[in-house]
């Protein structure tokens, strides 16, 4: 744990590499037909007849695939649970095959109103492989504090 950033190492602007992660067909099919049973998330014959080239993957499972981009990022912090706020952005339909690249930018920092800890405002940005804004995830994230800074104890 002593490798990890605390509140007080991260600043407005750091930007932290999530995890590459690839939209599985098998996995998104299963995820839409499970939690989204729109026809367009699981039937190849209905997204074409709707203007997709092929099936589109579901919000639900965008949003899981952007937790596991996080991921990466939130094993470089002292982490407490949180995330509150969460606003979630589609901005391209996401297919099979797809690779997605993310990267975590804090937009803003402040103290907790409890000691030791701070609040991070993060935007997570995911592109696909043809460089194409997917979508993004903005959310709060509370850090413990520098024990040595009189933050947590």
């Amino acid at each position: 744990m002593g490798d990890k950033l605390y509140f007080e190492d991260i600043t407005k602007g750091d930007k932290f590499a999530g995890a590459t992660v690839t939209v599985e067909r098998a996995e998104m099919l299963d995820f839409g037909r499970r939690f989204d049973d729109q026809p367009m998330h699981f039937d190849a014959a209905a997204a074409k007849a709707m203007g997709f080239p092929d099936v589109v993957a579901c919000g639900a499972y965008t949003f899981a695939l952007s937790s596991k981009a996080a991921t990466k990022v939130w094993q470089q912090w002292h982490f407490l649970p949180s995330g509150l706020g969460i606003e979630l952005d589609f901005l391209a339909p996401l297919f099979a095959g797809d690779v997605l690249t993310t990267e975590m930018e804090v937009l803003d920092t402040r103290p907790s109103s409890k000691a030791g800890r701070g609040w991070l405002d993060t935007v997570l940005r995911c592109t696909t492989q043809e460089g194409k804004l997917a979508f993004t995830t903005k959310a709060h994230f509370l850090l413990l504090g520098r024990p040595d800074q009189g933050g947590a104890e």
